[in-house]
């Protein structure tokens, strides 16, 4: 028996009462107070405290070096570090600058490809969180037109 739009619609205007009572502590963690910082350094405490990040050539950033736009930035973080709990994105000189976390299972695989909007030329960061410590990793890429965010 075929769904019509009319079940559909009842069936949601009589489910959405009960998915307001789940609390809020099922649904994933998300960092906002780093999303909200204005600039990297407030991001990275309220992300890692006062952990020291050492800077890892077993993290490869790909991206390229000279972007037409700011509006799509194609990045890929890769590792080889074990234990990777998860992988953070920043951009120094976007407001926010925490661009993206990715966080991993034990068994996942530690890779990221996504697209990053760029206010301007500047440093991608790439952090690497693993049970060991933290790693990062930084590539300078240019804007050759401007754009805004």
């Amino acid at each position: 028996m075929p769904l019509s739009r009319r079940k559909v619609i009842k069936a949601v205007v009589t489910l959405s009462p009960y998915l307001a009572l789940f609390p809020h502590s099922l649904f994933a963690a998300w960092p906002k107070q780093a999303f909200d910082a204005r600039t990297i350094e407030p991001a990275l405490l309220v992300l890692y405290g006062d952990n020291q990040q050492i800077l890892s050539d077993e993290i490869e950033m790909k991206l390229d070096k000279r972007i037409e736009s700011g509006d799509s930035a194609s990045v890929t973080v890769s590792t080889t570090l074990s234990d990777v709990e998860s992988i953070s994105l920043l951009v120094r000189e976007n407001t926010p600058p925490l661009a993206a976390s990715f966080y991993f299972d034990p068994m996942g695989i530690p890779y990221v490809s996504t697209r990053l909007k760029l206010a301007q030329s500047g440093e991608v960061i790439a952090v690497v969180k693993t049970t060991h410590g933290l790693y990062f990793q930084q590539k300078s890429i240019t804007v050759i037109e401007g754009s805004c965010i």
